[in-house]
């Protein structure tokens, strides 16, 4: 399994996580269905018909968590990248619950958008699931790391400003 996935580079894996968490919360903001005046109304209240709410927040929370997550991957550990993974793998499931909850909802007829984001959270999910297993071959960059701390090389001990102050301590003309 990790030598299918042994192009899946960490910039790689960001990249693609960061495109479904922008595609997934697209599709959370647009209307997922279309209800019927007559079929919801509530006696005494008038019914107008039209759009049904604003979109799914269920499904807009997990794409904000697994773009949370993408940018993590790129800067955590090992065992920090597999937590995440593990998220972002459960952020695309939840959104693909919310489109089966979208698509299933007893008032109006459903829009292609829970489609949508049954496919999105799905496919956020296996990419989660890649991140994870990927991830353990991908190596740490050091390219912030500060390097050892290096005094200047002195050819002459006596030049050492340490040991003129302990000649002093001790009482000696350093001179």
């Amino acid at each position: 399994m990790r030598e299918r996935l042994a192009g899946l580079t960490r910039g790689r894996c960001v990249m693609a996580l960061l495109v479904l968490a922008g595609i997934m919360w697209l599709i959370a903001s647009r209307q997922w269905a279309h209800v019927d005046a007559a079929a919801s109304a509530v006696p005494g209240v008038a019914g107008t018909g039209g759009e049904r709410g604003e979109g799914n927040p269920l499904a807009t929370a997990c794409a904000a968590i697994a773009a949370v997550g993408a940018l993590l991957l790129a800067m955590l550990g090992r065992v920090g990248r597999w937590a995440v993974s593990a998220i972002v793998a459960l952020a695309g499931l939840g959104c693909a619950a919310a489109a089966v909850q979208g698509l299933a909802a007893p008032a109006g007829t459903p829009t292609a958008w829970p489609w949508a984001a049954l496919a999105v959270g799905a496919l956020t999910a296996a990419g989660g699931a890649a991140a994870g297993i990927a991830s353990g071959a991908w190596q740490r960059s050091n390219r912030y790391d500060r390097p050892a701390e290096q005094g200047p090389v002195r050819e002459d001990p006596a030049d050492d400003p340490t040991t003129a102050w302990d000649a002093l301590t001790r009482g000696e003309d350093p001179s």
